[in-house]
């Protein structure tokens, strides 16, 4: 792929938004949450996978190897009786003398027989048990590495049932290290790690799917992005950007987060323009990231933006009628808006600020791009050209400072502005 002009964009990371939080939930309404999503992709009372990479899994959270072998002895000595007579002879003596399953298959016949066990009155209440002890024991591990966050715990739960507490402790490691405690992080923070992670990673769908259920919750603590820093950046670091500048704390972050670097010469060049092909390059990074974790673009023709065109007409970021030429041309300050709010989905975007309709000085709600500005105002991504008035400037190009600012604020919530405009 071609450098970016004058602009050489960086890879995006990008964490979606919890839900605002309600009453902080009990440990045990954790642990059912989390029930229900494992229950959701897993089994019922009676399913068997007869090789589950390499031994059996049985159950409705399927317990695999050695583990079902531990659930199907405990409804084994529920009713042994009964047990017998469904597993038979031979079944039911392996059942009772062995104690490993490391390696162990079932033929269909074993299978048959293991469903109708584990379909008895004494087969589902061993498996509630087991999996309310089980499931218990995954939030309270996610408790003593001082997670806090109801929804995080939750899809932490998630992640142990998934990998094993190794996986779960190196996710949330990695989220803690992105956001600087596990004390601090949320659901955004742990999902984006997860999608990051050189296992849990390569299973995005099931990934996406536990962030929406826990972000259907209303679990947890303070909602908010904290892109990972990517970079270093130092004062003096570009020398046309000075420490006292208005926009040298945005130029920093946008640096450190991996959003934007210096030209060639190794400028910043802040008063510089930015193309509509760069707007839109970062805007199909910013989506494909928040959905599938990665942000892998092939280029195998045509200019070097192309695929992220391809990309943002595919995914509805921007529409084809109004993007098909012209996008080496330096983009307005409206259309910045327009593409960089559908970039997110509005959990991303969440409202902060009361901006009343039509309050913004030059951008009326009738405007073809009012929603898009409007909606980055609310969230204290877009402030206005002024503290006064909030003016919007529709019409005039956006700069390579401008960019930082907008860019910096989407990475970390904490650097998003509050204010009221009514």
């Amino acid at each position: 792929m071609k450098k970016l002009t004058a602009a050489l964009l960086a890879c995006v990371m990008l964490l979606g938004m919890a839900p605002l939080s309600l009453a902080a939930p009990t440990t045990q309404a954790i642990v059912d949450a989390a029930l229900e999503l494992i229950y959701s992709h897993e089994g019922t009372y009676n399913s068997i996978n007869k090789n589950d990479n390499g031994a059996v899994s049985v159950g409705k959270i399927q317990w695999h190897g050695t583990r079902a072998l531990a659930l199907i002895k405990i409804v084994v000595n529920s009713n042994p009786t009964n047990a017998k007579s469904i597993l038979g002879d031979t079944l039911y003596t392996e059942v009772t003398t062995v104690d490993n399953w490391s390696y162990r298959t079932v033929n269909d016949e074993e299978a048959a027989a293991l469903a109708t066990l584990l379909s008895t009155p004494e087969g589902k209440a061993a498996q509630d048990k087991m999996a309310n002890g089980d499931i218990t024991g995954y939030v309270t591990r996610g408790q003593k590495l001082g997670i806090t966050d109801g929804a995080a715990l939750v899809y932490f739960a998630d992640l142990e049932n998934q990998g094993g507490y190794g996986m779960s402790k190196r996710v949330a490691t990695a989220a803690a290290n992105t956001v600087g405690s596990f004390a601090a992080i949320t659901l955004a923070d742990i999902h984006q790690a997860g999608l990051a992670d050189s296992v849990a990673g390569k299973y995005p769908t099931l990934r996406n799917r536990a962030y929406t259920y826990c972000q259907s919750l209303g679990f947890g603590g303070t909602a908010g992005v904290h892109f990972p820093k990517k970079s270093t950046y130092r004062n003096g670091m570009f020398p046309d950007v000075a420490s006292s500048a208005w926009y040298a704390k945005s130029v920093a972050g946008a640096v450190q987060y991996g959003l934007m670097k210096g030209d060639e010469l190794g400028a910043f060049r802040p008063n510089g323009t930015v193309t509509l092909a760069e707007v839109i390059t970062m805007a199909a990074r910013i989506h494909s990231i928040y959905t599938t974790g990665t942000e892998k673009f092939v280029q195998t023709s045509g200019k070097w933006y192309q695929v992220y065109l391809d990309y943002a007409y595919n995914k509805g970021i921007i529409n084809k009628a109004r993007y098909t030429s012209n996008v080496t041309l330096p983009a307005t300050r409206a259309q910045f808006a327009e593409i960089f709010a559908k970039a997110l989905p509005a959990a991303g975007l969440a409202s902060r600020n009361t901006v009343n309709n039509n309050a913004i000085p030059d951008v009326k709600s009738s405007a073809s791009y009012a929603e898009a500005v409007y909606t980055l105002y609310r969230a204290g991504v877009l402030t206005g050209t002024d503290a006064a008035t909030r003016a919007f400037l529709p019409g005039s190009t956006i700069t390579r400072a401008e960019a930082a600012a907008i860019a910096s604020r989407m990475a970390n919530s904490d650097d998003r502005v509050s204010f009221t405009l009514k």
